[in-house]
């Protein structure tokens, strides 16, 4: 039966099956076959639209397969409201890279709900760059329900004019013996406000987990709106657990240093910004086409 799909799908590889789910509108499903090992990323890209978006999507990864998966919004996407939600199911000795790409129109509103449950022995690692939309809203919690689940989850974003971008991302240890980090970074500049709530939560069942977070925020502007809230619950013992968080201000001594080098205060804004960021372009330098997309982002 034909369908009318959000996106397109790229890959060099045809060893997936995507379905409709016909029990909800707009919901789709995407998976990834027992022991298939997928050596290119699967793209989804979200297609050009004025219209408002409203669908789902599942990504289902069966035993021992793996695979890199890329949802990417672009400029081209111009909806003035967006509400989104994608779950994610890693079952045993699976190993799933998700990567998101965003930046939508100004114009756009997203509201989105991420979610996964990662079974024993299997690896979830999501990495996610904000630099687009009017106002992001954005939960996503990545749950171990397997003995020895990994997690890992990385938020990468930048707001400037008067972008307002909230992210709320929990680790949920439930299986034992549990891993993963997860890391928050953002710009804020001009007028732009950016939230990070993030939480580590292991639970009574979640013995021998170890899970931390790290958020950073680098503030260019007086005028901006910059909060970092990070978070522990810890309902058993034999855990390891823990969080940082910094904000760092653009000052005076700052710009005289580029200053003295000839650097106009724009451009050192910019040179701060790659600096800052830098290591994140590490974490997608490895798939063809994703590295240039993320700097041309930035």
């Amino acid at each position: 039966m034909i369908f009318i799909l959000p996106f397109t799908i790229e890959s060099d590889s045809s060893n997936y099956v995507l379905s409709k789910n016909y029990e909800e509108n707009n919901s789709f499903i995407l998976t990834i076959p027992k022991n298939t090992q997928l050596d290119s990323p699967i793209k989804l890209k979200i297609k050009s639209t004025a219209e408002d978006l409203n669908f789902k999507l599942k990504i289902e990864l069966e035993e021992g397969s793996s695979a890199v998966i890329i949802e990417d919004w672009s400029s081209e996407v111009q909806s003035q409201f967006v509400d989104f939600e994608n779950s994610i199911e890693c079952q045993a000795n699976s190993h799933l890279k998700y990567v998101i790409l965003n930046s939508a129109s100004s114009k756009t509103q997203v509201t989105e709900k991420r979610q996964s449950e990662i079974h024993n022995d299997a690896k979830c690692d999501i990495v996610s760059y904000y630099f687009g939309s009017k106002k992001v809203t954005s939960t996503l919690q990545q749950k171990t329900v397997g003995t020895g689940a990994e997690v890992n989850t990385d938020v990468i974003a930048r707001s400037e004019n008067e972008q307002d971008l909230n992210f709320n991302y929990e680790h949920f240890y439930v299986g034992k013996n549990g891993s993963g980090e997860i890391g928050m970074k953002a710009v804020a500049q001009d007028k732009g406000m950016v939230n990070l709530d993030g939480m580590v939560n292991i639970a009574q069942t979640g013995g021998g987990s170890a899970g931390y977070l790290q958020q950073e925020t680098l503030n260019l502007s007086p005028n901006t709106i910059v909060k970092a809230t990070p978070g522990l619950k810890i309902d058993t013992n034999d855990v390891k657990a823990g969080h940082g968080s910094s904000i760092r201000n653009l000052n005076e001594e700052d710009l005289y240093y580029f200053a003295a080098r000839g650097i106009k205060p724009d451009a050192a804004k910019q040179l701060m910004i790659s600096g800052f960021l830098g290591a994140e372009l590490e974490k997608v330098q490895e798939w063809e086409g994703v590295l240039e997309r993320v700097r041309g982002m930035i």
